[in-house]
């Protein structure tokens, strides 16, 4: 059985934020010659507003492209000494706002939404821009915060169960002929997906906050059918997945290191597989995340996971499958420009059983490249996201498994290679698809396969 595939693999700035960004580039890029390095772009402006101290257009323009600087404390003092002139258009408060929203400041950012909101000047995009800035901004001031998703999806695999694509195998060491009914073919799936996520708020000077998630999936293959248990079952398993983490998020130090927030967490799920319980899933981890500016962040973590596997007629091994699972993982994210993100990250875990060749450590490396843009065919009919990825894993086995290979432990390299697209209906509703290729190079021709898979459905956010 694949293991769950999270499907959000980027999830986005609120789109006012894109928008507000989006248009904040671009004025500053109009107000100065692009071709410029962008240290000479913002001293220019800088002269601009010492020969007009007055003008607001050469201020706007310095201040914007103090952000597209990274210097948003410079870009908020900039505007905020522009707000100071009675004539100033609201949508200087609507592009203050996005700064405050950014650095974390969300009840400075709702207050200036709020009076950007009350001037009948602010129209059309803009207007549009702080609405939707504004109910995110209130959700987040709030105590008791629950959000989440709910996807409805269709896939179809070329090789959904992994079987190997070579026409002999070995057993024992010896080489043998793969039947038919054991050759891989296609077949499609429906999966429901429910995601949830609270965060309770409590009013500590280190931010500290309950926060708890709920991700559930159940998966129905067209192939598969019925609750009947029967060994050595070589078609996909229908399963039902559930797991849940709680714990307290904090910032260690608001002096030291403001940007550095911990979270350590318990973590408890299970899985059944044709409507019995396969495994249940007990552990703790701890969540790391680093602002290092307001682009750069670094998240990171540590997960402990106990296996304990049900005895069941098709799992004639299930004594020898339970263990500890220990996952580490890092990812850094840089917005190359608003709306482009580009991540890179590295998974490592270690797998132990009751049997040496049952246990293994994997290293995985996965860069995803993330573009938000407004709907290229309907004006402010929200944006679209764009996310290409590719991959490459490697498993390496403790020791042979006597009944493939004796004298032989399995190593497997895994290449990924995928692209989506989140298409926004509303500003709840989204449409997904996605193309992804897998291939598996094995040193036992037991374990080479390979697997294409598409990808589409409708999700809901709230």
């Amino acid at each position: 059985m694949r293991r769950l595939t999270d499907h959000r693999v980027f999830r986005p700035l609120p789109l006012a934020i894109i928008s507000a960004g989006a248009l904040l580039c671009a004025s500053a890029n109009a107000q100065t010659p692009g071709n410029w390095p962008l240290d000479r772009q913002v001293d220019e402006a800088f002269q601009q507003v010492l020969r007009a101290p007055a003008n607001m257009e050469a201020g706007l323009n310095y201040a914007r492209l103090l952000v597209q600087d990274g210097n948003y404390e410079g870009g908020i003092a900039a505007m905020e000494r522009l707000l100071l002139d009675p004539a100033a258009h609201p949508a200087v408060r609507l592009e203050l706002a996005v700064l405050y929203y950014r650095l974390g400041s969300y009840a400075m950012a709702e207050s200036l939404l709020v009076h950007a909101l009350e001037n009948p000047e602010l129209t059309g995009a803009y207007r549009t821009q702080a609405e939707a800035l504004l109910r995110d901004t209130r959700e987040r001031n709030q105590i008791s915060q629950l959000d989440g998703s709910v996807m409805i999806g269709l896939r179809v695999q070329s090789n959904p169960a992994a079987r190997t694509d070579r026409d002999t195998v070995l057993a024992g060491g010896l080489p043998v002929a793969v039947p038919g009914p054991l050759k891989p073919h296609s077949d499609t799936d429906v999966q429901a997906t429910l995601r949830l996520d609270h965060r309770y708020d409590l009013g500590t000077q280190n931010e500290a906050a309950i926060v708890s998630s709920l991700v559930a999936q159940a998966v129905k293959y067209s192939s598969s059918s019925g609750s009947q248990l029967s060994v050595g079952q070589t078609d996909p398993y229908n399963y039902v997945l559930a797991e849940a983490t709680s714990g307290i998020r904090f910032k260690p130090s608001a002096v030291g290191a403001p940007g550095l927030t911990l979270r350590p967490h318990l973590i408890l799920g299970g899985i059944q597989s044709q409507g019995h319980k396969l495994l249940d899933i007990f552990g703790a981890g701890l969540d790391v995340a680093y602002v290092i500016d307001e682009r750069t962040r670094i998240d990171a973590g540590y997960e402990y996971r106990q296996f304990d596997y049900a005895t069941r007629i098709d799992v004639p091994n299930a004594n020898q499958l339970g263990g500890p699972d220990n996952l580490f993982r890092v990812r850094l994210s840089r917005e190359l420009s608003p709306g482009s993100v580009l991540s890179g990250e590295l998974r490592s875990r270690f797998r132990r059983t009751d049997r040496d060749f049952y246990d293994y450590d994997a290293h995985e490396g996965r860069v995803t490249y993330a573009l938000s843009y407004a709907n290229p065919f309907v004006e402010g009919a929200g944006f679209w996201t764009t996310s290409v990825w590719g991959g490459v894993l490697q498993r390496h086995y403790d020791a042979a498994d006597p009944s493939v290979d004796p004298s032989k432990r399995r190593r497997d390299t895994e290449w990924r290679l995928g692209v989506g697209n989140t298409f926004a209906l509303t500003t709840a509703w989204s449409v997904l698809v996605q193309l992804e290729r897998i291939e598996t190079d094995a040193n036992l021709p037991n374990y080479r396969n390979k697997n294409s898979s598409l990808f589409g459905a409708v999700n809901y956010r709230f």
